[in-house]
């Protein structure tokens, strides 16, 4: 059965610290999350990103909500996804990554949500972002109150993706 999918961010990506990346389903809750390290970022920043880095940084997004919904593809009737960053390059980037032809499902921000409701909302994974934040880098912690789901991205896995958007 097809449902709403939210994804956000903990903290954004130019920022210090570890930054927690979420997506939920909207019905049954199921959740899957990654974590990004400081030192990953700041290696990333410094290895691959050239010219505008507003792009850059949507680039980096859209390839970890790809790992996150790549095992969702079936399952996603609108993908909500908050405007941490540049939400035309994320959604442009996220379509490129997903494929047209495996698309079924509508890409909206959390404005775009928001307007349709006709009230302003959270994203559902908010919260979710930042206990991935919090507990996804310590094993031990994965199993206590919600069981995480953790993606774990490393740079081989986004550096793959990255060169692939670089063809476009």
């Amino acid at each position: 059965m097809k449902e709403d999918f939210h994804v956000d961010l903990s903290i954004r990506l130019y920022e210090k610290g570890n930054t927690g990346i979420a997506c939920v389903s909207s019905k049954n809750k199921k959740h899957t999350g990654c974590v990004l390290t400081y030192r990953l970022k700041q290696y990333i920043k410094n290895s691959l990103f050239v010219g505008n880095i507003s792009e850059e940084k949507a680039k980096l997004y859209a390839i970890c909500i790809y790992y996150l919904v790549e095992d969702y593809l079936e399952d996603i009737n609108t993908l909500i996804i908050c405007n941490d960053e540049d939400f035309t390059y994320v959604k442009e980037y996220l379509i490129y990554l997903i494929n047209l032809n495996k698309l079924n499902f509508e890409i909206i921000n959390i404005t775009e949500f928001q307007k349709r409701l006709g009230r302003k909302v959270k994203s559902l994974a908010d919260n979710y972002a930042k206990i991935y934040r919090k507990r996804g880098l310590q094993r031990n912690k994965w199993h206590i109150g919600k069981n995480l789901n953790l993606v774990e991205l490393n740079y081989e896995m986004i550096k793959e993706k990255w060169e692939e958007l670089n063809k476009i």
